[in-house]
C-alpha cells in the first residue's frame, strides 16, 4: 500500500502524526505537573548536608531578597559558597551584609575563580566546588528565590533512589508586577514548561542549571565540574554524562522561582535566542523540528494535512487547534503556579500571542547570527556544543 502513496500524501500523513504528537506532549506535561509538582515535604535530619554554590556577577534590586532566601532556608545542614570573578563586584557588599545579619550560617566568599576551561561560570565556581564539604552540591543562580523548604525538597528527591544523582527544579518565575516579567513567566509556564515536564516524565536529558543539585561523588566520577569547562551549556552535559554512567535524574516538587528585577522583553528574547543557538550547536537535527513545534506553524501543518487527507476546512481546523493550544497552555501555567495567575486571562492571551508570534523571529535570528553573546563574553561553538577557542 505504501508504494502507491504519492509524496504529498506521505507529507500530509507525517504532518498529521507530528502535530498529533505535539498534542500528546501537552497532555503528558499537564498530567505530569499534576502528579509531580507542589507536594508537601517533611523535615528529615537523616538527609545529607548540602553545599550551595552561588556564582554571582553584579547585582539588582532583588538580589538581597534572593540571597536571603538561602540564608533562611529550613534545612538542618548546609553551607553557602558565594563565587565572584572580582572582589570589586558590587554584589560583594550585599553578601557581606547578609553574612553579618546571619552569623550562625556557614557562608564563605571566593574570588577570581580558577581557569580550567573556556566556560566563565565553571571557572568562577571552581574554588567553591573544591571547598565543598557536603555530599550534595546545589548550583543555584543568583536570580533564584528559594522557598523555605526548597533545599529540603531537592534533597528529599535526591535520596529517593540510590541511583539518583541529579535533581533540578522546573524553571519558573516568582510573581512580579511588570508586563515584561509576566512575559518571562508565561514562557516558562507554557512553551518551556511543556517540553521540560514532558521530557522529564519520559526520562529525556533536559536539565537546566539555574537550580540544580548533584551528588558530588557521582559528579567526581565524571571528572568534576572542571571536566565540563569546555562547554557553554554545562548543565545539559552534566545530565548527559551522568545518564551515560547509569545515574537517574528527576525534578523536585517545587519549581525554581526566578526573581531578577532587570528583565525586559528584548533582553529575555535575546536569552531565548542564546538557548536556541546552544540547542542548534548541541543537537543540530532540531533545526528541522524546533521552528515547527509552536502553535501557529503546527496549526498550519495540521490544517493543510487534514484538508488534503480528509477535506476538513482549513479555517475551522486552525481555530480548533488554537483553542486547544491556548487552553492547554493556560492549564499548564496554572498548574505550575499552583493556583490563579498573577494577571488576568486577557493579559495572558495578549502575552501568549506576542510570545507565539515572536518565536519564529527568534529562531531565524539564531540561525543568521550563530555567535553567542553572554554578559561581556563572545562565544563560538562547534557542532556538539564545545566552545571554540578565540584563535581557532
Amino acid at each position: 500500500m505504501a508504494a502507491h502513496l504519492d509524496v504529498t500524501t506521505v507529507a500530509a500523513i507525517v504532518g498529521f502524526v507530528f502535530v498529533f504528537c505535539l498534542y500528546l506532549i501537552h497532555i503528558i506535561a499537564l498530567s505530569y505537573s499534576k502528579y509531580r509538582l507542589h507536594h508537601q515535604v517533611n523535615p528529615n535530619s537523616s538527609l545529607p548536608g548540602v553545599s550551595v554554590i552561588k556564582p554571582i556577577v553584579g547585582t539588582d534590586k532583588n538580589l538581597y531578597q534572593n540571597l536571603e532566601s538561602f540564608f533562611t532556608t529550613q534545612y538542618h545542614k548546609f553551607e553557602l559558597l558565594f563565587c565572584f570573578h572580582s572582589s570589586n563586584d558590587e554584589a560583594v557588599d550585599v553578601v557581606r551584609s547578609l553574612m553579618n545579619k546571619y552569623p550562625d550560617i556557614d557562608a564563605k566568599m571566593f574570588f577570581k575563580g580558577e581557569n580550567v576551561g573556556l566556560n566563565p561560570k565553571i571557572n568562577n565556581m571552581m574554588p567553591a566546588y573544591r571547598a565543598a564539604r557536603y555530599p550534595l552540591v546545589l548550583v543555584s543562580d543568583s536570580g533564584i528565590f528559594m522557598r523555605p523548604d526548597g533545599v529540603l525538597d531537592m534533597a528529599t528527591t535526591m535520596m529517593s533512589h540510590e541511583k539518583m544523582a541529579l535533581v533540578t527544579q522546573a524553571p519558573y518565575c516568582k510573581d512580579r508586577d511588570s508586563f515584561d516579567a509576566a512575559f518571562e513567566q508565561l514562557y516558562f509556564g507554557t512553551s518551556h514548561g511543556r517540553i521540560y515536564l514532558a521530557g522529564n516524565c519520559m526520562d529525556f536529558v533536559c536539565s537546566t542549571g539555574m537550580s540544580s543539585m548533584m551528588k558530588k561523588e557521582a559528579l567526581d566520577e565524571c571528572g568534576g565540574i572542571a571536566n565540563f569547562g569546555g562547554y557553554l551549556a554545562e548543565d545539559y552535559f552534566f545530565g548527559r554524562e551522568l545518564a551515560n554512567r547509569g545515574y537517574k535524574s528527576a525534578i523536585s516538587t517545587h519549581p525554581a522561582l526566578q526573581n531578577s528585577s532587570s528583565v525586559s522583553i528584548s533582553s529575555f528574547l535575546d536569552r531565548i535566542c542564546r538557548w536556541v543557538k546552544l540547542r542548534i550547536a548541541m543537537l543540530p537535527h532540531i533545526i528541522l523540528v524546533e521552528p515547527l513545534q509552536d502553535c501557529f506553524p503546527s496549526g498550519l501543518i495540521m490544517a493543510f494535512s487534514l484538508k488534503y487527507l480528509l477535506g476538513f476546512n482549513v479555517t475551522t481546523t486552525l481555530i480548533l487547534h488554537t483553542i486547544y493550544w491556548i487552553s492547554m497552555d493556560y492549564s499548564l501555567m496554572t498548574s505550575m503556579q499552583n493556583g490563579s495567575l498573577g494577571f488576568s486571562a486577557g493579559k495572558f492571551l495578549l502575552i501568549w500571542l506576542l510570545r507565539e508570534l515572536s518565536a519564529p523571529l527568534v529562531f531565524i535570528k539564531a540561525l543568521l547570527e550563530p555567535t553567542i553573546r553572554w554578559r561581556n563574553n563572545v562565544f563560538h561553538l562547534t557542532w556538539g556544543g564545545r566552545i571554540q577557542p578565540q584563535n581557532s
